[in-house]
């Protein structure tokens, strides 16, 4: 690549970027304000569950979207070449 060629930035990583932060901050945060507030009562396993819980669901989210967005891409480059 010379420095004449653009870079051309794929569509919809700009949004998929955004929504993985704000994914990973809300779940870790629903995560700290449930287990400190709300699961007084849960011993230290239910805590740990619930938290490993919210982890899974953060991964589950992030995995479908990006895997969804990476099959697109690898599908459009199969068609330019």
């Amino acid at each position: 690549m010379d420095q004449n060629e653009s870079r051309e930035v794929p569509p919809g990583l700009a949004p998929r970027v955004a929504v993985s932060i704000a994914v990973l901050f809300g779940g870790l945060i629903f995560a700290i304000i449930y287990v400190a507030f709300f699961a007084a009562s849960f011993s230290l396993f239910q805590k740990i569950a619930v938290v490993l819980v919210v982890l899974l669901v953060m991964v589950a989210i992030l995995g479908l979207m990006w895997a969804s967005w990476g099959i697109r891409q690898g599908m459009e480059k199969e068609c330019r070449e």
